[in-house]
């Protein structure tokens, strides 16, 4: 074949277009690289970390919550058949109170939260918890950090996977037993609760195993635990387990739930929160004010009516000051400080008398009086929660603060 300048030219131009073709192919290709490796990247980013137990703490909490997995764990002296009927107890009673109680504090308060528009995941304040942290799991479910506050000492907890058979079923045992007012009442009674953690009636000296029991119950396995104290300025010290958990002032628990793998964290408190306790050891009201944020979700129930006395004016002020959503029952904080104060009241159940155990000086009538207006009741409960457990006439008020 003769080739002319013409035909020359024209195998150029086609040349060119092929190459441009085969340049764009290979930009397209290397783009559609690069977007899968972006893509990949994005999703790691987006993925739960997850970060390595502490193995200690997760099989004690296991084995405290009744896990069927922690026989592995045994010492050779302990009684599995022990081990797992205490498990089988421990299921059974916790599915009691999870079908008669806490699923249903759950779904009412989700509907709470959203009618109310609120935060389902904000900082939780919880004062006079005891080491009732069931009851706040199920209130709050998502939230991502809860403060825990009461006088009952933290407690240590020993290594029970080193203990004998004997020790080890008293030590579960005693647990058990120190859960009784929770299982049957949905509280702890103060004068069972000294007695249990403050004299040698039980193995147990503090709230922190009773915790852990929840953390377990609620599908959650620990991250790492830390002992703290709090110095002067209201700071958290972190302090080494072995030297002073008996004086620790808190305990931090990381944990995360084991299907979601949602990291969140519990702070437990020790301390007197009333007015002569925040003036004799200014600390503690100085970390609470630094501590709990603005326009958290606070709990309160079965408090012994403390927050109706002078006596108590400071952390109830804190209470009001930090919330923007409370839920409470007539123990908490008395009507009146919310009703024209700048909060919307919603009114759930029956509000009867005080029981017998509490003055008559603590009935509120406006309290009664806002029970019997349209504008406040809001309906029934379907749940028991608080002091008037046997006959369940309970009360609960949830209340917002109008921004």
């Amino acid at each position: 074949m003769i080739i002319n300048k013409y035909t020359f030219s024209a195998l150029l131009f086609l040349l060119a277009i092929f190459c441009n073709s085969c340049n764009s192919s290979n930009k397209e290709e290397n783009k559609d690289v690069v977007n899968k490796d972006s893509l990949s990247e994005i999703k790691k980013k987006l993925e739960p970390i997850k970060s390595p137990i502490d193995t200690f703490y997760n099989n004690i909490t296991q084995l405290i919550g009744g896990e069927d997995s922690v026989i592995r764990y045994k010492n050779n002296s302990w009684d599995t058949s022990f081990i797992f009927e205490y498990s089988q107890k421990i299921k059974a009673k916790y599915k009691l109170i999870k079908d008669d109680r806490l699923a249903k504090i759950c779904n009412w308060n989700n509907s709470n939260l959203k009618r109310n528009n609120q935060s389902d995941s904000a900082f939780v304040f919880y004062p006079f918890s005891g080491g009732d942290f069931i009851h706040l799991h199920f209130m709050y479910p998502n939230a991502r950090e809860y403060l825990m506050v009461a006088r009952e000492k933290v407690g240590i907890i020993p290594n029970l996977l080193e203990k004998d058979g004997q020790f080890i079923k008293r030590y579960l045992n005693d647990v058990d037993n120190v859960l009784r007012d929770i299982y049957r009442r949905s509280y702890f009674i103060t004068r069972n609760m000294e007695s249990d953690t403050r004299t040698n009636t039980t193995l147990i000296d503090g709230m922190f195993p009773l915790i852990l029991w929840a953390i377990s119950r609620t599908g959650n396995e620990v991250i790492s635990v830390k002992y703290s104290n709090i110095d002067e300025n209201g700071s958290m010290i972190f302090i080494d387990k072995k030297e002073l958990e008996k004086k620790a002032d808190a305990v931090e628990i990381i944990f995360r739930d084991k299907k979601s793998l949602i990291t969140k964290k519990i702070t437990y408190l020790s301390c007197d929160i009333s007015n002569k306790g925040f003036e004799e050891k200014p600390r503690f009201s100085n970390y609470l004010k630094a501590k709990i944020p603005n326009k958290c979700n606070s709990f309160v129930k079965s408090a012994s009516y403390l927050l109706h006395y002078g006596s108590f004016e400071q952390i109830r002020n804190l209470i009001k000051d930090k919330s923007d959503f409370l839920v409470q029952d007539d123990t908490g904080i008395p009507i009146k400080y919310f009703i024209n104060k700048g909060w919307n009241v919603e009114l759930f159940g029956l509000y009867e008398k005080p029981v017998d155990d509490f003055s008559e000086g603590v009935f509120q009538k406006e309290l009664d009086s806002a029970y019997k207006s349209e504008k406040y009741y809001k309906g029934q409960i379907d749940f028991s929660l608080g002091y008037h457990w046997g006959s369940k006439k309970q009360n609960q008020m949830v209340l917002k603060k109008i921004n």
